[in-house]
C-alpha cells in the first residue's frame, strides 16, 4: 500500500469510527483532543496502528491500548493478540474492562474489542486537517 492509500484508508477509519473531539468539563472552553478508534475487528485495529505509524508519525510511548471483553475470555491471551495486531507494547496497556453481560440476540465476538488511545493535540489537529482535506478533495466539503 502507497503513502497515498494509507492515508485515505486510515483517514476513512477515523472518519468513521473514531472518537471526535468532546467537551472536558472539568474546564471552561476546554476540548478533550485525543485519537481514539474502538474496533472488534484485528485488520481496521491494525490499519489503523499503521496510518499512525507512517502517516501521523504518531509517538509511540505515547499509544495505549485497552481492552474491552466479557468474564468467559482469556484476557491474558487476548491481550497478546490485540498487542500483535497494534504494535503497542503490552506495557502501554491501560485496564481492561469487563462487560458485565451478553446481550442475549447478539454474538459477542470472541476478541473482544480495543480502543487505540494517543492524545496529542498537534496530531489529532493534523489528522482533522487530513479528513478534511480528503473530502475536499472528494468534492464534498
Amino acid at each position: 500500500m502507497n503513502t497515498k492509500e494509507l492515508t485515505i484508508l486510515g483517514a476513512s477509519l477515523y472518519a468513521c469510527e473514531g472518537t471526535k473531539a468532546r467537551r472536558d468539563y472539568r474546564g471552561k472552553n476546554r476540548y478533550i483532543c485525543s485519537i481514539e478508534l474502538t474496533n472488534s475487528d484485528l485488520f481496521i485495529i491494525s490499519s489503523f496502528s499503521l496510518f499512525l505509524k507512517k502517516i501521523i508519525k504518531a509517538n509511540w510511548s505515547r499509544l495505549r491500548g485497552q481492552l474491552f471483553l466479557y468474564p468467559d475470555l482469556n484476557e491474558k491471551e487476548l491481550k497478546l493478540v490485540w498487542s500483535k495486531a497494534s504494535a503497542i507494547p503490552l506495557a502501554q496497556f491501560q485496564k481492561s474492562i469487563y462487560l458485565k453481560k451478553k446481550i442475549g440476540k447478539f454474538k459477542s465476538n470472541p476478541l473482544g474489542t480495543f480502543k487505540i488511545r494517543y492524545t496529542c493535540k498537534e496530531d489529532f489537529l493534523r489528522l482533522q486537517k487530513i479528513i478534511n482535506t480528503i473530502w475536499k478533495n472528494a468534492g464534498v466539503a
